[in-house]
């Protein structure tokens, strides 16, 4: 095992397991972090954006205002 990784293990179904593993090549376990990693970074910029359109954005609300 490789310093500063954990391992995990998933089930997934077989039509999906073979998906992955096209998908990877060689290295599953880097392909499956990066798709990981997009993923958490798309769900943030998505409660980024559900926050600002709910409470609005401070800055962008003042700049904004100062073009008009």
């Amino acid at each position: 095992m490789l310093a500063g990784m954990t391992r995990l293990t998933i089930t997934v179904p077989d039509d999906l397991a073979s998906l992955i593993r096209e998908a990877g090549g060689e290295n599953v376990s880097a392909w499956a972090a990066r798709q990981l990693r997009d993923a958490l970074v798309r769900e943030e910029a998505r409660m980024v954006a559900e926050y600002e359109r709910t409470h609005g954005d401070p800055d962008w609300d003042a700049e904004r205002e100062s073009m008009a």
